[in-house]
């Protein structure tokens, strides 16, 4: 039972493909290895005496590993956008940022546990968050994993990690599913549900 308690148990959600998150999402491997390639490129032809080559390679890969990079900076993918909307649900609890919360709750938001509507409703919601987390209950916090699966155009879910400190579990998973009335409108909470909270296990 201890073992549950302090080991979440969390299936990930399906992840993108390997090149988008190799070159807009995460691409500090593949620009890393640009650079290796490049400077590995050079000693070696370096050393067979033909230094013009080997700066002829390198400098393509330090332009690959430098476009791939640049692009990765000025484009953000709609799973990278779900995800920093799911940090900025987080940290608009933790701070019991009422406008904000507004916002990003569905007005039939529910909070469901075990298969339970423990909270239904946004103002319900947040009527809930005001007396469980209260003021000066999470003296701070952190979000060290955020998944995100978009399901259509219109549904989404992300699985969040968050790190607590103050009167509150130390640590927490929670996933929360999104929809959207258009493209063109901002992600809204539906569901949010705790998928495990240290000293309790998984939920």
């Amino acid at each position: 039972m201890q073992i549950d308690t302090l080991t979440p148990r969390i299936a990930p959600l399906p992840q993108p493909g390997l090149l988008e998150r190799l070159t807009i999402e995460s691409p500090g491997t593949l620009v890393a290895s640009l650079v290796v390639i490049g400077l590995a490129g050079l000693l070696i032809l370096n050393a067979r005496a033909r230094l013009r080559a080997g700066l002829v390679v390198l400098v393509v890969t330090g332009l690959l590993a430098g476009g791939i990079a640049l692009i990765a900076g000025l484009i953000q993918t709609p799973r990278e956008a779900l995800m920093s909307r799911t940090r900025e649900l987080v940290t608009a609890l933790a701070q019991l940022d009422r406008p904000a919360l507004h916002t990003m709750l569905s007005p039939d938001a529910e909070v469901e546990v075990r298969g339970v509507s423990t909270f239904k409703g946004r103002d319900t919601i947040l009527g809930a968050a005001e007396r469980y987390v209260g003021e000066g209950s999470i003296t701070s916090h952190a979000i060290p994993e955020v998944q995100g699966v978009i399901d259509g155009a219109n549904a989404a879910r992300t699985q969040v990690r968050v790190r607590h400190s103050g009167s509150v579990p130390p640590a927490s998973w929670w996933r929360i599913t999104w929809y959207r009335v258009s493209q063109d409108e901002p992600w809204t909470a539906v569901k949010i549900e705790p998928l495990w909270i240290a000293g309790h296990g998984n939920l």
